[in-house]
């Protein structure tokens, strides 16, 4: 029996080594040349990205193994518990770094015995996710190689190609550059996620001066690398749904539509969005096989309330975060395109000033703002139709398998729209 386990545990380590060699290729493809100007400005803080490939799979495999050995493993019953563990885990950390934050704030001194006890309890409760989280993380790679296999994507004999790989962690921050009289995503690179704001804030106004870009430093909630790193204080769903829609990136780069990602703005639009829409899908059918009556629906974030000074909000007068920034993002457009670089600027800022008004602390909106979230198309401060159509293209098809095995296929945004103009002459 050890001799089996042991075999198929190889087999399966072949297997995987041979994903993880080509999925390298994600993190470090790409003209490095056009990257000198951002990658010097963020070389103190830069994320060596294949350091983080070797050492996480190696990581990772290391516990796989381990757990085939009799007598090591756990039961699905222990399995799930340490998930629902994990994941309260996540609030109470949350809840004990608001009032690391809340206490440092104040400047008077008082409080610093409860910062102590603070500080003291969000270690405890790092270290004990540290214990759960390879288990965890299997966990949700098991239920999403399940959901996928039903619905007959990557199956390959007995195992998902590329397997399932993710790791719970702080992934890295992306400083994204946009030209400054359009928005237009151009040259970004990943840095430290510990870098602090003083030092994002110099990082932006150094390109800005020398390189005449706007520039933001952003928070992610994964990038796929392999295992594609996620961050670790979500919820099961929300964590599930990002895990679902890295992994996609894998598999599209094994197909026309993840080698053509970068082949023009399009491209990369429809990728991250397919991404989106069947990630959610895979998602929540991945949410349902663990298990979805788990305790996963506490809020791991407190709450962003108004300010005190804010007028009380009067019925049917509620700020819509969506509605107001689509309008920003169509008033820049518009400003934009009339050469009004300078006026679009600071109406992005009298813009941010208002979202913070109202309870969303944005740090910044400007012209890379707009240019990274717009490559998500459903996402409120994208101008580009592929959400639609997208859309438009799901409902066409009987399952989430089919949809993403057709648009896996596609190698450029026109051979995408005739597909769908032919869907809809049937």
């Amino acid at each position: 029996m050890l001799k089996e386990l042991r075999s198929r545990s190889l087999r399966a380590f072949k297997f995987t080594l041979a994903g993880v060699c080509l999925l390298v290729l994600i993190g470090t493809r790409g003209d490095a040349m056009r990257l000198d100007a951002v990658q010097e400005v963020a070389a103190p803080y830069s994320y060596d990205i294949i350091t983080w490939h070797l050492q996480n799979f190696l990581s990772k495999w290391t516990h796989r193994v381990v757990r085939a050995i009799p007598g090591a493993g756990i039961s699905s019953e222990d399995r799930l518990a340490r998930v629902e563990e994990y994941f309260a885990l996540s609030v109470d950390a949350s809840r004990f770094k608001s009032n690391i934050d809340r206490i440092a704030a104040n400047a008077s001194g008082a409080g610093e015995a409860g910062l102590a006890d603070s500080e003291n309890e969000l270690k405890e409760v790092r270290a004990r996710k540290r214990k759960l989280r390879a288990d965890v993380e299997e966990a949700i790679e098991s239920g999403i190689s399940e959901v996928a296999r039903a619905a007959g994507l990557g199956v390959v004999g007995e195992f998902i190609f590329p397997p399932v790989d993710i790791r719970l962690t702080e992934p890295p921050k992306v400083l994204v550059t946009s030209p400054r009289d359009r928005i237009e995503r151009s040259l970004e690179v990943l840095v430290d996620p510990h870098v602090d704001v003083g030092d994002r804030e110099a990082m932006e106004s150094r390109l800005l001066e020398s390189e005449d870009l706007a520039a933001i430093v952003l928070d992610i909630g994964g990038v796929a690398t392999y295992p594609a790193s996620l961050y670790d204080g979500g919820s099961l769903r929300g964590t599930l749904r990002t895990a679902t829609h890295e992994w996609l990136h894998h598999y599209f780069f094994f197909g026309p539509l993840g080698q053509n990602m970068f082949k023009s703005p399009e491209m990369q639009v429809l990728n991250e969005t397919a991404a989106d829409l069947a990630g959610r899908e895979l998602g929540e059918l991945a949410y349902r096989f663990l298990g979805g009556a788990l305790s996963d629906d506490k809020q791991t974030t407190a709450p962003v309330r108004a300010s005190p000074a804010e007028p009380p909000r009067q019925p049917g007068n509620e700020f819509d975060f969506d509605t107001e920034m689509r309008e920003t993002r169509r008033r820049t457009d518009l400003l934009l395109t009339q050469g009004r670089i300078v006026d679009a600027e600071e109406y992005m800022e009298q813009q941010r000033l208002r979202f913070v008004a109202n309870g969303h602390p944005i740090r910044k909106i400007n012209q890379a703002y707009f240019a990274f979230n717009g490559t998500y198309a459903e996402s409120p401060g994208s101008a580009s139709p592929i959400g639609g159509q997208l859309r438009q293209f799901r409902e066409g098809m009987a399952g989430v398998g089919e949809f993403v095995e057709r648009i896996r296929g596609v190698s450029s945004y026109g051979e995408f729209l005739s597909m769908l103009d032919e869907d809809g002459d049937r």
